[in-house]
Protein backbone atom coordinates (compact mmCIF):
# COMPACT_ATOMS: atom_id res chain seq x y z
CA UNK A 1 0.00 0.00 0.00
CA UNK A 2 2.58 2.10 0.91
CA UNK A 3 4.07 1.50 -2.89
CA UNK A 4 0.97 3.11 -3.96
CA UNK A 5 0.67 6.14 -2.05
CA UNK A 6 4.31 7.26 -3.36
CA UNK A 7 3.81 6.13 -6.68
CA UNK A 8 0.71 8.45 -6.54
CA UNK A 9 2.59 10.91 -5.49
CA UNK A 10 5.46 10.81 -7.79
CA UNK A 11 7.84 9.87 -4.95
CA UNK A 12 10.48 7.35 -5.46
CA UNK A 13 10.20 4.57 -3.24
CA UNK A 14 13.82 3.14 -2.07
CA UNK A 15 12.96 -0.31 -0.02
CA UNK A 16 16.28 -2.02 2.15
CA UNK A 17 15.37 -4.58 3.31
CA UNK A 18 14.87 -8.57 2.33
CA UNK A 19 11.43 -9.94 1.58
CA UNK A 20 9.97 -11.49 3.20
CA UNK A 21 9.86 -9.18 6.41
CA UNK A 22 10.47 -11.62 9.63
CA UNK A 23 7.95 -13.70 11.17
CA UNK A 24 6.38 -11.47 13.52
CA UNK A 25 2.57 -11.98 14.97
CA UNK A 26 -0.19 -10.73 12.27
CA UNK A 27 -1.20 -8.13 15.59
CA UNK A 28 2.46 -6.63 15.31
CA UNK A 29 1.80 -6.19 11.70
CA UNK A 30 -1.20 -4.56 11.76
CA UNK A 31 0.11 -1.95 14.21
CA UNK A 32 2.92 -1.64 11.95
CA UNK A 33 1.27 -0.89 8.92
CA UNK A 34 -0.93 1.17 10.04
CA UNK A 35 2.03 3.38 11.34
CA UNK A 36 4.08 2.83 8.02
CA UNK A 37 0.48 4.11 6.17
CA UNK A 38 0.07 7.51 8.27
CA UNK A 39 4.69 7.85 8.06
CA UNK A 40 3.67 7.97 4.20
CA UNK A 41 0.56 9.77 4.04
CA UNK A 42 2.63 12.72 6.35
CA UNK A 43 5.66 12.63 3.54
CA UNK A 44 2.76 13.27 0.57
CA UNK A 45 1.10 15.60 2.09
CA UNK A 46 4.05 17.67 3.61
CA UNK A 47 7.57 17.08 3.31
CA UNK A 48 8.06 18.10 -0.51
CA UNK A 49 10.16 15.15 -0.92
CA UNK A 50 11.29 12.73 -4.14
CA UNK A 51 12.18 9.96 -2.53
CA UNK A 52 11.16 8.13 0.54
CA UNK A 53 13.69 4.92 1.42
CA UNK A 54 12.61 2.03 4.41
CA UNK A 55 14.94 0.16 5.84
CA UNK A 56 14.27 -2.45 8.22
CA UNK A 57 16.55 -3.54 10.90
CA UNK A 58 15.90 -6.65 12.68
CA UNK A 59 17.81 -7.73 16.15
CA UNK A 60 17.12 -11.23 18.53
CA UNK A 61 14.83 -8.83 20.76
CA UNK A 62 13.09 -5.95 18.64
CA UNK A 63 12.48 -4.71 14.89
CA UNK A 64 13.18 -1.38 13.93
CA UNK A 65 11.45 0.56 10.78
CA UNK A 66 13.25 3.81 9.52
CA UNK A 67 11.64 5.74 6.90
CA UNK A 68 13.38 8.47 5.78
CA UNK A 69 12.45 11.41 3.12
CA UNK A 70 14.64 14.28 1.49
CA UNK A 71 11.89 16.35 1.99
CA UNK A 72 11.78 19.42 3.72
CA UNK A 73 12.36 17.88 7.15
CA UNK A 74 10.08 18.45 10.33
CA UNK A 75 9.31 21.50 11.38
CA UNK A 76 11.01 21.97 15.10
CA UNK A 77 7.75 22.51 16.59
CA UNK A 78 6.13 19.83 15.12
CA UNK A 79 4.91 18.95 18.68
CA UNK A 80 2.43 21.90 18.80
CA UNK A 81 0.89 21.04 15.56
CA UNK A 82 -3.20 20.09 15.26
CA UNK A 83 -2.40 17.33 12.99
CA UNK A 84 -3.05 13.81 14.46
CA UNK A 85 -0.88 11.72 12.58
CA UNK A 86 2.17 11.78 14.81
CA UNK A 87 0.28 11.39 17.19
CA UNK A 88 -1.82 8.44 16.39
CA UNK A 89 1.49 6.49 15.15
CA UNK A 90 2.81 6.68 18.79
CA UNK A 91 -0.07 5.87 20.48
CA UNK A 92 -0.30 2.94 18.05
CA UNK A 93 3.49 1.89 19.21
CA UNK A 94 3.01 2.41 23.19
CA UNK A 95 0.41 0.18 22.61
CA UNK A 96 2.66 -2.67 21.81
CA UNK A 97 5.59 -1.20 24.00
CA UNK A 98 7.66 0.24 20.92
CA UNK A 99 9.22 4.03 20.47
CA UNK A 100 9.10 6.12 18.04
CA UNK A 101 11.90 8.33 17.19
CA UNK A 102 12.17 12.11 15.10
CA UNK A 103 15.21 13.60 12.92
CA UNK A 104 14.07 16.28 10.75
CA UNK A 105 17.12 17.89 9.59
CA UNK A 106 17.89 17.32 5.53
CA UNK A 107 14.77 15.50 5.47
CA UNK A 108 12.68 13.34 7.97
CA UNK A 109 13.33 10.03 9.53
CA UNK A 110 10.97 8.53 11.29
CA UNK A 111 12.49 5.63 13.71
CA UNK A 112 9.51 2.95 14.92
CA UNK A 113 11.05 -0.11 16.75
CA UNK A 114 8.91 -2.37 18.55
CA UNK A 115 9.47 -5.31 20.49
CA UNK A 116 9.92 -8.68 18.33
CA UNK A 117 7.11 -11.51 19.24
CA UNK A 118 7.71 -14.70 17.25
CA UNK A 119 4.93 -16.42 16.67
CA UNK A 120 5.36 -20.26 18.27
CA UNK A 121 4.35 -22.58 15.67
CA UNK A 122 5.49 -25.76 17.86
CA UNK A 123 2.69 -25.36 20.06
CA UNK A 124 -0.45 -27.84 20.27
CA UNK A 125 -2.99 -26.91 18.06
CA UNK A 126 -0.20 -25.66 15.14
CA UNK A 127 0.08 -28.06 12.30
Amino acid sequence: RIRQLLSAADIQFIPEYEEPLPNISLFLENILSMCLKEAVTNIVKHSGATQCTLRVVESHDSLRFVLSDNGKGIPKDYRKSKGSGLIGIRERLDFVNGELGIEGEGGTTLTMSVPKVIKDTNREGYN
